[in-house]
């Protein structure tokens, strides 16, 4: 299991995109991940078949992709606002969601807001 701190060093250490999406380690997924992992490539797409199709998971535009690292027992898909962790013993997929902060707004203005 990931901790916390993990997770969120993985958020700072990846706040933007890379330049280009070449530099993603896109094989890493096929090398170290099971088969029952089921991931495809479809145009710019990533497909990871072991999550529903009706998840907004199942597919993600490569160019939304900050990062792919790999841990011992499992490979992360890093985006803005969450993290699709994919087991390497059998593929399945976990997601972390980041907490969403008060907005500028809500900051400056609370008793409006609250």
């Amino acid at each position: 299991m990931i901790q916390k701190k993990v997770i969120d060093a993985i958020y700072k250490k990846y706040k933007k995109r890379p330049a280009s999406p070449d530099e993603l380690d896109i094989p890493l997924l096929f090398e170290k991940l099971p088969f029952e992992a089921n991931i495809e490539i479809d145009g710019n797409d990533l497909i990871i078949n072991t999550v529903e199709a009706s998840s907004p998971f199942h597919s993600i535009p490569i160019g939304n992709i900050h990062a792919i690292v790999e841990f011992d027992e499992a490979i992360a898909i890093v985006l803005r606002a969450s993290i699709i962790f994919l087991s390497k013993d059998d593929g399945s997929a976990h997601v972390h969601l980041k907490a969403v902060g008060d907005s500028l707004l809500e900051r400056l203005l609370p008793s409006y807001f609250g």
